[in-house]
């Protein structure tokens, strides 16, 4: 098993340590995010609650999906 050590030296750099042991947090939550986009786009579930999405709402998270996937390749990230 591989280890990772990750070094501050001060402990001003809390907020930084916490983002690095957080990443998988953030990967988590964009996954999500694409998920329910998808959901909304592909099988027409409404954004919020119940209900179907209407036309505007699926081609809104379309774009979005692809808005995110356009980011993530951009700084060589993935998140499947």
């Amino acid at each position: 098993m591989a280890k990772v050590i990750i070094e501050f030296d001060r402990i001003e750099e809390a907020d930084e340590i916490r983002v690095a042991l957080d990443g998988w947090k953030y990967r988590a939550f964009i996954f999500d995010l694409d998920q329910k986009l998808r959901s909304v786009h592909k099988y027409g579930a409404a954004l919020n609650g119940n209900g179907e999405a209407t036309s505007e709402e699926m081609d809104v998270c379309y774009r979005l999906r692809d808005v995110i996937r356009e980011m993530l390749q951009e700084d060589n990230l993935t998140i499947e």
